[in-house]
């Protein structure tokens, strides 16, 4: 990325740091859109400090530089992370930790943020947390907020501009795959607009752009997405027409090289003159250009508010909107203060709506050709999967996969082959985790073809996924590879840490929940058998998924801390991963992943549908010989006799002149009883 050294990107940081009167400096992970998934040229905290996880913050001052991640990255992070930086697990808020640690040292000074890569959520966070240590800090702790339109790291990178050049261009998404219209989706958002009384509707979210005009691109690695931005703009209609006919008009803000002829005649047909494409760079530009225009019906109390969604608007954007509206309806009467006082302005705020997106919403909820494209992608990602599984299988019992060269790499790029051999498969939906024994327990560890370590007979986890154009497929198996003697067992520490992780999986993927319920209020059920030992892990339980998107998709999922999920509930249509584990730092992981859809389900006293449960996506045999029945219930053991009746039952039918794998995959998907734990341990295949 550089031909610097990290201890001279953090000198020439802080020279520019003196120059722009600058004390310390926030590096977050996002980009202008706030994706968890930047494009590479906006990777700056990557850039400075080598750590590529999806979540992390640096501060650096004048004294330190500290690199904040949560529990995922933890071990990842320490161990690429130059000496210059300490590492530091959050357990709040990245930015609690960052003013917690500029109060304890007595800071005086400027603190420096970018707005366009600063969200309005975040800087809220910062100035709470600023406003809640001075308090207490008797006059030792004091930080004014300086917002900045230059980034300084970009300044430091000067081959920056070289990963911009894509020549790969935007594409469509067939209908056959969307199951709905572009225009479609537009007129839903429109309804909900008029609801809100909203004029217009700021879009940064990449992925909701992609959504919403059925596009893909290639600006991210392993999500089809593309770097724009979008303005929706409802126009006042005085004869009241229904809904459906409002009249609109789509801006759409994207790198014109990469709109193809084709694309433009699609757009132009689908949205006839209800749309305009400009150029990235004119984004700021034209949404001053068009909140200008929109104030002129804030008289019209249905027309009166910019919807500006908090959580993937940046600082920029927020400023620009409350600028613009401030100077066209009457700037005497508003304050000259801070973007905070404007925001914060009874009567200026009044014209801004900052709830979370309503796109969010309605991706969320996959549509019946979206679902069934899902559970296409699934089976067949499955088959690939199970092939995988039964190559390992083969591979131990002749022992030829610890030859001291096979790698943890090796095994990644076996079952990339044998995604690659199913039909709309396009690449990896995230770069495979593919870790032998210690590796395991470092949660989204990447294996590298220079850096991987060779297969042993121990604990192995494989994490992994597919961008099909049917979906997106996300899954988890951790298995021991026994050697063919049987010279090696898994510890008894082993076996009952897979068995309680498999217990919260069974009994989350079981439970029925009323209409309402959130994925925090399920988190528990995941964690309680490793509870009852001391055990737990620091991920989330489970994350949304997109169809043929990113394979993080917010705000719905299973999390046990992170409040912006309580404010959406389950509802039939979203998937999303279960995914409990366990983590023995310099020892070994253990994780079992599947999707699942969310469905109405029938219960002996509710036919209504006011009741949901979770319906498997994804199908592969999970690894008998480490249960411990004896923890395991009936009703648990039954669940998962029924689930490998179901791995079967859709992976057979896929199956072509293959005997031997049919015959192993029905060896792995038998029932099993009780009775087999009268054994004092797992009983190998090859015994």
């Amino acid at each position: 990325m550089s031909n610097l050294s990290r201890c001279e990107k953090l000198q020439k940081l802080r020279t520019l740091m003196k120059q722009f009167e600058i004390d310390a400096y926030i590096i977050p992970s996002s980009d202008p859109h706030m994706s968890e998934y930047p494009p590479s040229w906006y990777k700056r905290r990557e850039f400075m400090t080598g750590f590529s996880g999806s979540e992390g913050v640096c501060l650096i001052t004048d004294k330190c530089a500290m690199l904040y991640v949560d529990g995922r990255y933890t071990v990842e992070a320490s161990s690429v992370a130059p000496p210059e930086f300490q590492v530091y697990e959050v357990k709040n808020s990245f930015y609690w930790h960052i003013v917690d640690l500029l109060k304890t040292s007595k800071f005086i000074g400027n603190l420096g943020i970018d707005m366009q890569v600063t969200s309005w959520r975040v800087y809220e966070a910062i100035i709470k947390y600023i406003k809640e240590a001075e308090e207490t800090s008797s006059g030792e702790f004091k930080v004014s907020l300086k917002l900045l339109e230059t980034n300084l790291v970009d300044l430091i990178w000067t081959d920056k501009q070289s990963l911009m050049v894509s020549s790969n261009p935007i594409f469509i998404h067939e209908i056959e795959y969307t199951g709905e219209t572009s225009v479609s989706k537009i007129r839903k958002i429109l309804e909900i607009m008029q609801q809100e009384k909203s004029s217009i509707l700021t879009i940064c979210d990449i992925s909701e752009i992609a959504w919403i005009l059925n596009l893909r691109g290639s600006d991210v690695e392993y999500s089809p997405l593309f770097a724009s931005f979008l303005i929706l703009q409802r126009f006042n209609d005085e004869r009241n027409k229904p809904s459906s006919e409002i009249p609109y008009k789509v801006k759409f803000f994207v790198d014109k090289m990469k709109v193809t002829q084709e694309v433009l005649d699609y757009l132009y047909c689908e949205f006839c003159k209800n749309i305009q494409i400009f150029s990235i760079e004119d984004f700021i530009k034209e949404l001053k250009s068009t909140v200008e225009c929109a104030t002129l019906s804030f008289s019209n109390d249905n027309m009166s508010k910019i919807w500006l969604p908090q959580s993937e608007c940046n600082l920029a954007v927020y400023n620009a909107a409350l600028e613009t509206i401030k100077e066209n309806i009457d700037s005497t009467s508003y304050p000259c203060g801070s973007i905070y006082e404007l925001f914060h302005d009874t009567k200026l705020s009044s014209h801004l709506l900052t709830k979370m997106s309503i796109v969010e919403y309605f991706r969320s909820k996959k549509n019946e050709v979206e679902l069934d494209g899902m559970r296409s992608c699934h089976r067949y990602d499955g088959l690939a999967l199970s092939r995988f599984l039964y190559y390992l299988d083969c591979s131990c019992m002749d022992d030829s996969i610890f030859n001291n060269k096979t790698t943890e790499w090796d095994l990644s790029e076996k079952l990339y082959r044998l995604r690659e051999e199913q039909p709309l498969y396009k690449y990896p939906s995230f770069p495979t985790i593919s870790s032998i024994g210690s590796n395991g327990a470092i949660i989204h560890y990447r294996p590298s073809e220079e850096n991987s370590k060779v297969i042993q007979s121990t604990m192995y986890l494989c994490d992994s996924g597919g961008q099909y154009l049917t979906g997106t497929t996300d899954v988890t198996r951790t298995l021991f590879l026994f050697k063919n003697n049987g010279s090696t067992r898994p510890t008894p520490k082993q076996i009952d840490s897979f068995t309680r992780v498999l217990v919260g999986f069974i009994r989350l993927n079981k439970t029925i929940f009323p209409s309402g319920t959130t994925g925090g209020d399920l988190d528990i059920i995941a964690r309680l058998s490793l509870w009852e030992v001391g055990l737990d892990y620091s991920h989330s339980t489970g994350h949304g998924v997109g169809s043929f998107l990113c394979v993080h998709e917010g705000p719905y999922g299973i999390y046990k801390t992170r409040d912006f999920t309580k404010s959406l509930s389950l509802e039939p249509g979203m998937v999303l991963s279960i995914e409990p584990g366990y983590y023995e730092v310099d020892n070994f992981g253990i994780r079992i992943e599947n999707l699942v859809e969310v469905v109405a389900i029938e219960t002996e006293n509710d036919s209504n549908g006011q009741f949901l449960g979770f319906k498997p996506l994804t199908y592969a045999p999970i690894q008998k010989e480490l249960i411990d029945l004896s923890i395991l219930s009936h009703d648990e053991i039954e669940w998962l006799n029924w689930y490998h009746s179901k791995v079967l039952e859709n992976i057979e039918p896929l199956i072509e002149n293959d005997l031997e794998f049919l015959s192993w995959l029905v060896t792995k998907c038998a029932p099993i009883t009780k009775e087999l734990n009268k054994k004092p341990t797992p009983q190998t295949l090859y015994q």
